[in-house]
Order: structure tokens, then C-alpha cells, then sequence
């Protein structure tokens, strides 16, 4: 009788498998080929995507549908084909995206994330993002609207769906994006101005076998992303246990110190990747691969020397046309509130993949005259070369002497000059400045947005204010009657 029960079992689990496998099948059938589903039959199909086109496909042009699906119909990269059709061919007329942490579902997961996706005739859609109430559906600061064209504007390279969590954060960002072009815009001639290629240059996983314990002759250090920060290449080191900690004030005190890596890597390795890709520059250049929207700081780049690199932290490789000066520019841009307030609108997991960096509102080189590279690359420097390990940095952007000493207050007198800069640049007004540092100092307490709630919180506890504030408004004022060069 087991025998038997075991047989009948498996006969199951085949006939369940092949319908599934057939249903597969069928799914991915393109469409030139008589396909049903060209637009969503594609990688790992979801049911819901295959539900959605199937009501698109049979709705009359003059007729609407509304129906309820998981959030990501407009933000998965799986999906994007989908929701790019809807929006350039205004056929999406409104999507409510609702959060269920309030368990509006009770047999729902609370971190589940589904829509209210209206199709139909409309000349620009109309959203509401991050609700978790159906009455915040008709609040006004919520609501806000994207035409084809704007779509295009913030994510050209896929068409998905920006996520805000407020009518001022939907105009501000698309006033970003008017101001700077994305930092790649796939399959244009001119879509990428800076020249970008990108490196991960070791996989801590399948690069491991190349990895020693210890120093050696002809080695290199391994640096992982925790190990920088923005402006701060020795922000963590590791211990003799193994373990990772902050390095002291005191240890960047000192130009001599360096950071302590888990591993090392063979310089000759190092070396071949880096002329695979034609860069023979004394320094590198990358960004945290591990992000989220509501740290400190959601873009968090660094700037080391050419050491080993792990592949959580991606590397920007420019051509020779970009000269460090401008290099600094773009680091900087990176490091700007202004630009991590885009970035936040962006992000909705942990990870800032290439796709979102790529759509990123980033200034182009022919934005930089010789006076902004004047006031930039100055600071740049002295924020960055604290250390002699990263002379050559220094040297390619025309400064021979001794590392700059790292002293606290004024390296956040610097960053906040940069801040105030960078929002000129991108051609914001101070009310505008005031709004990304913190949205209830315009819009009062109650508003439904945060920009950087984490940063404001650290720095009253340990400053007894919001001291970026004030520094970046200080220097915006400063700027505005000419007293910083």
C-alpha cells in the first residue's frame, strides 16, 4: 500500500510538472510567432503579468478595466515591456499603489505590495504611491501625475514606474531630471557622455581560490564596500579575529594609517583586469552595491587606491578624455544631497543595481566650466586625500604636497559647500534646498514624505541639531552673495 501511495504520489508531481512545464511554454511563445503574451511571456513568468496583459489585450480602446496586482506590474525589470507599452501608447490611466503593512489583507504578508491598476484612454496617468490606507488614495499631497514624455525623462532606459511618496517629490525629481540627463540612456549615440564602463572586479565567491589570509610580496589589498564611505576611503578596517569595525578619528588622524583588509590578492591579477579594460590610472573609483532609501545616505562612492576590489563594490572606468578634474566633478555629484534625493525615489530594495545607476540624473562633463571645476576639485581633494596611499589621486589632480589633515568640522564645512553648490547646479531654488533636507520644514509635519529622517536623527543625538542643515544653508547663502570661491 506505501508502494503503491508513493507511486500515485509521483505520478502527480509528473503530471503536475509537465502542465506546468507546457504552461511555461506556451507562455514564452513569442510574438511574431502567434504568441499570446509578447510582452510578459518572458524569464521567469508570473501569473500576474500573463493576468494583466491578457485584460489588456481585451479591452476595448474606449473601455476601461481595473483590476488588483502586485506593484511590481510596474517597477520588475520582468515587467517592463508591459508597463512600457501602457504608459507611451496612454493606455494606463491610474495605478494606486497600496502597502499592506496595516493588514488592509489580514491573510496577506505585511510586506506584500499590491495595486489598484486602472487601464483605459489617457493622456497622462495618475498616481498614489506608499499607501497604507484606502482613505490616503484621495489625499491631494499624495497624488500626482506622469505623461509618456516624462516617463521617458526619468527612466528612458526602462520605462518603469517612479515611485514617490508625494506631489512635491513627483515635480522636484522631474525638475532633476530637466536639469541633467540620465547617466546612460541605452541605445542613443550620445547617451553616454562620460564614457562610463563599469568592473566587478573579484567575486568574493567564485574569485575566493585567488584569495590569501595574509600579506605577501606582489599583493594587493582586497577591499570590500563596507571598508569606504563618501569622501572617506579608511571608513572600516578589519580586526586579527576576523571581525570589521569603524576606524577611530584618531587612526585618520594619521596619514601613515591604513586600513587592514580580510584578504589580499595578487597585484599581477589586479593589474590584468584593469588593463582588460584599458584603465592605467593610480586610483579607482566605485560605488556600495548595498544601499537603501532610508539610511543616512542612500549613494554611498569611494574613492581608493588600485588595490583589489570586490565585486560588491562595482567600479566606474572612464576614458582618457576625462581628466581627474573632472573625474573629481562626477565623485562629487555622487556624494551630493541633491543627487541622493533622486536616488531615493528610485530605490525600493537593498541593492543599487546598474539599471537604477544608469538612470540616475547625472550633470554630463560639458556642464563643468573652469570655475565650477575651480571650486569643486579643491574640495574634492581635500575631503578625499587624507592618506598617502592615495597619492596618485592626488597627483593626477595637480597636487604634490602632504595629505590634508582629516579633521571633522571642517571636512562637514566642506561637504556642506558642495551640497549648496551642487543644488545651484541643478538649478534648484533654496526652498527647494530646504525641502530635500527635510520636506516638513516646508510643508509642515504632517506631509507624507521623508528625505533623510535617519541623517536629521543621528545628527540631533549627536549634535543637538540638524547640523547638514545648517551648514548647507549657510553656504547656500554664502554662494549667493558671492563670499565662497
Amino acid at each position: 500500500m506505501v508502494c503503491e501511495a508513493e507511486q500515485r504520489l509521483y505520478a502527480e508531481f509528473i503530471s503536475a510538472r509537465r502542465t506546468a512545464e507546457a504552461a511555461s511554454v506556451i507562455a514564452h511563445v513569442n510574438g511574431p510567432d502567434g504568441g499570446r503574451y509578447p510582452l510578459t511571456g518572458v524569464g521567469d513568468v508570473n501569473t500576474y503579468a500573463l493576468f494583466a496583459e491578457t485584460i489588456s489585450q481585451i479591452t476595448h480602446t474606449t473601455g476601461r478595466a481595473g483590476f488588483i496586482v502586485p506593484t511590481g506590474i510596474a517597477t520588475d525589470d520582468s515587467t517592463k515591456a508591459f508597463f512600457g507599452d501602457i504608459t507611451q501608447n496612454g493606455r494606463l490611466v491610474s495605478l494606486y499603489d497600496i502597502e499592506n503593512r496595516e493588514k488592509l489583507f489580514a491573510a496577506v504578508d505585511s510586506r506584500m505590495k499590491f495595486c489598484l491598476l486602472t487601464l483605459g484612454a489617457a493622456a497622462q496617468a495618475e498616481f498614489v504611491c506608499f499607501a497604507t490606507q484606502v482613505s490616503q488614495l484621495v489625499d491631494p499631497r499624495r497624488r500626482f501625475t506622469v505623461t509618456p514624455d516624462e516617463f521617458r525623462l526619468i527612466n528612458p532606459n526602462t520605462l518603469t514606474c517612479p515611485m514617490f511618496r508625494s506631489e512635491r517629490d513627483a515635480e522636484l525629481t522631474k525638475k532633476l531630471y530637466r536639469a541633467a540627463p540620465v547617466l546612460v540612456e541605452e541605445g542613443k549615440p550620445y547617451g553616454n557622455p562620460w564614457g562610463i564602463s563599469f568592473l566587478a572586479m573579484m567575486h568574493m565567491s567564485s574569485d575566493s581560490h585567488l584569495f590569501a589570509d595574509k600579506p605577501a610580496t606582489g599583493q594587493l589589498p582586497l577591499y570590500e564596500a563596507k571598508m569606504v564611505h563618501q569622501f572617506d576611503h579608511r571608513w572600516a578596517t578589519y580586526t586579527p579575529d576576523g571581525n570589521s569595525r569603524d576606524v577611530s578619528e584618531a587612526e585618520k588622524a594619521d596619514p601613515d594609517y591604513t586600513v587592514t583588509p580580510r584578504y589580499w590578492v595578487s597585484e599581477a591579477e589586479v593589474n590584468a583586469r584593469l588593463n582588460s579594460k584599458n584603465w592605467d590610472r593610480g586610483w579607482l573609483m566605485g560605488w556600495r552595491d548595498i544601499c537603501r532609501a532610508t539610511d543616512e545616505r542612500t549613494v554611498i562612492a569611494g574613492v581608493v587606491a588600485k588595490v583589489g576590489v570586490g565585486n560588491k563594490m562595482p567600479l566606474f572606468l572612464f576614458t582618457s578624455e576625462i581628466t581627474a578634474h573632472k573625474a573629481a566633478a562626477f565623485y562629487a555629484n555622487l556624494c551630493a544631497l541633491t543627487l541622493d534625493f533622486a536616488a531615493r525615489q528610485k530605490i525600493g530594495g537593498t541593492t543599487l543595481n546598474y539599471f537604477y545607476l544608469k538612470q540616475f540624473p547625472i550633470l554630463p562633463p560639458g556642464r563643468y566650466c573652469e570655475a565650477d571645476l575651480a571650486f569643486i576639485v579643491p574640495r574634492v581633494l581635500e575631503l578625499t586625500y587624507t592618506a598617502h596611499d592615495l597619492a596618485p589621486w592626488a597627483q593626477e589632480l595637480g597636487y604634490s604636497g602632504q595629505p590634508f589633515a582629516f579633521g571633522p568640522i571642517r571636512r562637514a564645512q566642506l561637504r556642506a559647500e558642495l551640497d549648496a553648490y551642487y543644488a545651484q547646479l541643478y538649478s534648484l531654488n533654496r526652498d527647494e534646498l530646504r525641502y530635500i533636507l527635510d520636506p516638513a520644514a516646508i510643508e509642515g509635519p504632517d506631509y507624507p514624505s521623508e528625505t533623510f529622517r535617519v541623517l536629521k536623527k543621528s545628527e540631533e543625538r549627536d549634535f543637538d541639531e540638524y547640523r547638514t542643515q545648517r551648514l548647507v544653508l549657510e553656504a547656500w547663502d554664502k554662494l549667493e552673495r558671492g563670499e565662497l570661491a
